[in-house]
């Protein structure tokens, strides 16, 4: 997997605990979205998991057809 949501929370807590301690207001805020961007890193790579499966899974000698086949994507 490209990236471990599990590792991007520990970078956010660390970064969390650092705006906390930080004694300019300016600094503290720039630790405390430092700390958001990595918990939202951590919920996108969460969230695309299943397709990052579906894809390492497609036989890339089928035709084009199979990767709606592969997400079990329905034609309207």
């Amino acid at each position: 997997m490209p990236g471990d949501p599990a590792q991007c929370r520990l970078h956010a807590a660390r970064y969390l605990e650092l705006s906390k301690r930080a004694k300019n207001p300016a600094r503290c805020q720039n630790l405390a979205a430092l700390a958001e961007t990595w918990t939202k890193l951590a919920a996108e790579l969460e969230s695309d998991q299943p397709l990052l499966n579906a894809l390492s899974e497609i036989n890339y000698d089928e035709p084009c057809y199979a990767l709606p086949e592969a997400l079990n994507l329905r034609a309207a």
